[in-house]
């Protein structure tokens, strides 16, 4: 299934209509990649953290969330509790919305 194939599918998932406006769209083949351009890249202008707030949330992690979330690693967790992050078939699909 091709990028597009996996958001336009993310977007019946969630329901998008007439009147939305998709403000991004990505999509990853892993959970180290999404997490990696979530919270490190420089290149997503929407980082929720700088470094040190980012090694605070992830510290702060209690396998009890983790186990909640059905996640093997803070990454994973990170990547599953984000907003606007949609697990598919074959990898995770990032899309925000606005109305």
């Amino acid at each position: 299934m091709s990028k597009v194939d996996e958001l336009e599918l993310v977007a019946d998932m969630v329901g998008l209509e007439v009147g939305y406006v998709v403000e991004a769209a990505n999509y990853f083949t892993s959970i180290e990649e999404a997490f990696h351009w979530l919270y490190l890249s420089e290149e997503n202008p929407l980082r929720p953290y700088n470094h040190e707030e980012l090694i605070e949330k992830l510290s702060s992690i209690t396998v009890e969330q983790l186990k909640e979330e059905n996640a093997e690693s803070v990454a994973e967790y990170m990547v599953l509790i984000d907003d606007h992050t949609y697990m598919t078939k074959s990898g995770v699909a990032y899309l925000r919305i606005q109305r």
